[in-house]
């Protein structure tokens, strides 16, 4: 019984390989591979959210608007407005671009708020009114897009907004 265990093994089915069919599937994985790395390359540089493909800077005379282009669905982003000489005393947001964006808060904080046709002002008073950060929350998906006016000077915006 001992010599039959020290006798190797022998088939008699050859194992058949399909090296057309194992090359198409390297070749498969190599491309899903690719597109996995081309996937987290676009998100780490923004084009999903947060990052230098997203980020926007426009400048409208003295003031400077800085918003993200690429925004996530009830993520809040943010809108800064600077001004590089003279206080920013309205700021005036779209209603129709305000209907896709529920504003969280305004720092600082705005004096008044009017309405007037197709547009809500924010009036801020006082001096040292450079700087100015939207907070806003986006309420609906797909693309957005506006003039904002500051002062007299007027930014168009456009943004996307990712489920």
């Amino acid at each position: 019984m001992a010599e039959q265990l020290l006798h190797p093994l022998h088939h008699d089915t050859p194992v058949e390989d399909d090296m057309a069919l194992h090359n198409k599937g390297w070749v498969v994985q190599r491309i899903g591979w690719a597109f996995m790395f081309l996937f987290l390359l676009a998100a780490l540089l923004g084009l999903f959210g947060e990052g230098p493909l997203s980020s926007r800077t426009v400048q409208a005379g003295h003031i400077k608007v800085e918003y993200e282009r690429f925004c996530r669905y009830e993520h809040e982003t943010e809108i800064t407005l600077e001004s590089n000489g003279e206080d920013i005393s309205t700021v005036s947001l779209p209603q129709q671009y305000l209907k896709k964006f529920k504003v969280s808060k305004i720092v600082p904080e705005a004096s008044k708020q009017v309405a007037s046709p197709g547009y809500i002002n924010y009036l801020f008073e006082g001096k040292q009114n450079n700087n100015i950060t939207f907070y806003l929350e986006p309420v609906k998906r797909l693309n957005t897009s506006g003039v904002i006016k500051i002062n007299n000077y007027s930014v168009f915006i456009k943004q996307t907004i990712y489920p």
